[in-house]
C-alpha cells in the first residue's frame, strides 16, 4: 500500500514544529510512521526522529513548508524502500518437533511467518525435556490461538515469585515477537540443562499476543500497529496497549482511524482480556512487555508524570536490566518512567500490571531512534536485539529468585 508514495524523514526539534507537522500530515493525508499520531518531542528532551509517507505532491509541500533541515526525502517509493531494508516474513522449513530437534540460530537470520514462529516455539518446548510446557490461553478476534509457555521451577506454588512476559502486542514490531521466540528457546535450554535454575519461581512467556495484527502487517499493511477489529468505513483495529482498564482514554485516541485508538471501552478486545487473564492467574512479581523501537527500558507510570511510590524499587531493577542489555553488544539503552522519558500513554499493560502489584516494565528494542527504519529494521538486527532482550530477562529472573 506504500508503493509509489514518497518516504520522508521528519526531525522536529521544537514543540511548534512537531505540532505543525502533525497538522500538516493530517490535512494532506500523510501517514506518520511513529508511536503516536501526534508528534511530541521526547519528555526527556532532544529532537524527534520519525518517518512519514505522502503523495509526491504532499511531500514536496511538506519540504517547502518546513525546510530541508527538518524534512528530508528518503525515497520516492516508500514501499520498495521498506521491503529493501526490512524484507518479508518467510517460512522456515528446518523446524521439526519430533526426533532430534535442531534449533540453529539461522532461524534469526530473517523474519519468519506466523506458522514458522509457532512451530519454533513448539520445537523449543518439545526439546526442553519437560522444563517448559505450552498451553492455549485463549483466541484472538479472528479465532487464532494465543499461547503461553510456562516454566515452573521446583517448589513453586501460586503466590511465590513470578515473572510474566508478553511479546508482539503491536503488529508491525516484528523484532519484538522474534525476541519472544528466542527467549522461549533459550530459557528452555537453560532450564533443561540446570533443573535448579528456576527453583521456587515461575516464568510465563506469551510470545505472540496479536497474531491477527501480525498477519495483517505481513499481507496488507507493513506498518499496521493494532489488532483487526473493524471500525469506521475504512478504519481497522484497536491498539491493545491502550485498551486496558487503567486511566482508560486519557492518553490515547478516540478515533478508530488512529494508531492509538483505545477501543469502544476498556478491555473490549479479546487479546486484552487474554493478557489480563495471564496477569491475574496468580500474583506477579515482575511484568515485562516487549516492544520496538528506540532502545529504552521503561517503567510505570505511563499515564502520569509523577514519581511512582515504588520508584526506588523500579529504578534499582530497571538500571540493572538496562546495564545487562547494554553489556551484551555495547548498544546504548536509556532507562526511565514511560511518561517522564517519552510521553504519556494510558491504558497500557505496564500500568495494568502495576495495579496488580507487580513491577511493570517495557523493553523497546532495536533500532535506536531511527524513524525511517524503526519498525522495519534490517534482518541483521534480529539476533542481537533478541540476545540483548534475553540478558535483561535473566536479570529479572535473578531479581525474583532473590525475593
Amino acid at each position: 500500500m506504500y508503493d509509489g508514495l514518497t518516504l520522508l524523514s521528519l526531525t522536529p526539534c521544537t514543540e511548534e514544529a512537531a505540532k505543525g507537522m502533525t497538522e500538516f500530515a493530517a490535512s494532506h493525508m500523510c501517514r506518520l510512521l511513529s508511536e503516536d499520531d501526534e508528534l511530541r518531542l521526547p519528555a526527556s528532551g532532544g529532537c524527534l526522529d520519525v518517518a512519514a509517507v505522502c503523495s509526491s505532491q504532499a511531500a514536496s509541500k511538506f519540504t517547502s513548508s518546513f525546510g530541508s533541515r527538518e524534512v528530508n526525502m528518503v525515497d520516492a517509493d516508500a514501499g520498495a524502500y521498506l521491503r529493501n531494508i526490512g524484507g518479508y516474513a518467510k517460512p522456515y522449513s528446518a523446524v521439526s518437533i519430533s526426533g532430534d530437534v535442531s534449533l540453529s540460530s539461522d532461524f534469526y537470520s530473517d523474519w519468519r511467518d506466523l506458522e514458522a514462529r509457532d512451530a519454533r516455539v513448539e520445537a523449543a518446548v518439545a526439546a526442553s525435556g519437560g522444563a517448559a510446557t505450552i498451553e492455549t490461553v485463549g483466541e484472538s478476534l479472528e479465532g487464532r490461538s494465543i499461547k503461553l509457555v510456562r516454566f515452573t521451577g521446583k517448589g513453586y506454588s501460586p503466590g511465590k515469585p513470578k515473572l510474566v512476559l508478553t511479546f508482539g502486542m503491536h503488529a508491525r514490531e516484528w523484532i519484538a515477537s522474534m525476541a519472544g521466540i528466542y527467549a522461549v528457546e533459550t530459557l528452555a535450554a537453560q532450564a533443561a540443562a540446570n533443573s535448579d535454575f528456576l527453583a521456587g519461581v515461575e516464568v510465563v512467556i506469551a510470545p505472540m499476543t496479536n497474531p491477527d495484527g501480525f498477519i495483517y502487517s505481513m499481507l496488507k499493511d507493513r506498518m499496521h500497529r493494532k489488532n483487526t477489529a473493524e471500525c469506521g468505513w475504512w478504519g481497522k483495529g484497536v491498539d491493545i496497549n491502550r485498551n486496558f482498564n487503567i486511566s482508560f482514554g486519557t492518553g490515547s485516541s478516540r478515533s478508530c482511524y488512529s494508531d492509538t485508538f483505545h477501543g469502544p471501552g476498556p478491555n473490549s478486545e479479546p487479546e486484552t482480556r487474554i493478557i489480563e487473564k495471564i496477569m491475574t492467574e496468580s500474583p506477579m512479581t515482575v511484568y515485562i512487555d516487549v516492544h520496538a523501537y528506540t532502545q529504552v527500558v521503561l517503567s510505570a507510570y505511563g499515564y502520569m508524570t509523577k514519581d511512582h511510590p515504588r520508584k526506588s524499587e523500579y529504578d534499582a531493577l530497571g538500571v540493572r536490566m538496562t546495564d545487562a542489555i547494554e553489556a551484551k553488544h555495547g548498544a546504548n539503552y536509556e532507562f526511565g518512567a514511560i511518561a517522564q522519558l517519552l510521553y504519556k500513554a494510558s491504558g497500557s499493560s505496564v500500568d495494568m500490571a502495576d495495579t496488580f502489584g507487580a513491577l511493570g516494565y517495557c523493553y523497546e528494542l532495536r533500532p535506536a531512534r531511527n524513524g525511517v527504519g524503526g519498525f522495519a529494521p534490517p534482518v541483521s538486527e534480529i539476533l542481537p536485539a533478541s540476545e540483548e532482550c534475553y540478558e535483561g530477562i535473566l536479570v529479572a529472573i535473578s531479581h525474583i529468585k532473590a525475593q
